[in-house]
């Protein structure tokens, strides 16, 4: 059995300095692409499944306890001075309304521009508070069941495209998107209280 002892690399000194320096450089760069890649593009996608599901598991479920809700108990202010249930579904599809724009935009392009909207404005100009609580709650379901597909189908490449709202800072499609599902989310719990 023959034993093989490395020794130093043949050569002068000057050129083992410059073949160690050159493997610690490919190293290090080696490192920031993969943290690029994990934090841009895995991390991304993570983020982009978590909120699809969180979506999905949304409407399965909160679906059936908005249409358990009756037309009067819709009606009614959640607290005095505060929306009826109507108006806040009233706004959340209002909001699905607004996002469905940003979520195809952004994919036509890597930065996009679009207003943000008076929400208060918005509610009261549509008269949510004089629609049927049935309507109101199909037509959030429809939006968002359409709004799932629109997100599953979003290529990871446009999750960091750059989406300017109103006087906001830039976020990416991503931010957007999973700050959509959490604000859903968010309203969906008022309503069911």
């Amino acid at each position: 059995m023959k034993i093989l002892l490395l020794g130093p690399p043949g050569g002068s000194v000057p050129a083992i300095i410059l073949l160690l320096s050159g493997i610690l450089v490919t190293v290090w760069l080696l490192a920031i692409v993969s943290n690029w890649v994990k934090d841009k593009i895995w991390k991304g996608r993570a983020n982009m499944k978590n909120a699809l599901s969180e979506l999905q598991s949304l409407l399965a479920t909160a679906a059936p306890r908005l249409q358990d809700i009756s037309e009067s108990e819709s009606s009614s202010p959640t607290a005095p001075g505060k929306w009826s249930r109507k108006q806040i579904l009233g706004h959340l599809i209002d909001s699905a309304g607004n996002n469905h724009q940003r979520f195809v935009r952004a994919q036509l392009s890597s930065e996009i521009k679009l207003p943000g909207y008076e929400q208060e404005l918005w509610v009261s100009t549509q008269s949510y508070q004089n629609e049927s609580w049935e309507n109101l709650v199909q037509l959030w379901k429809s939006f968002n069941i359409h709004l799932l597909h629109v997100g599953t189908y979003m290529p990871a490449a446009k999750l960091n495209s750059t989406c300017f709202i109103g006087d906001n800072m830039p976020v990416t499609l991503e931010f957007v998107f999973v700050d959509y599902v959490r604000h859903v989310k968010h309203h969906i719990q008022q309503i069911l209280e």
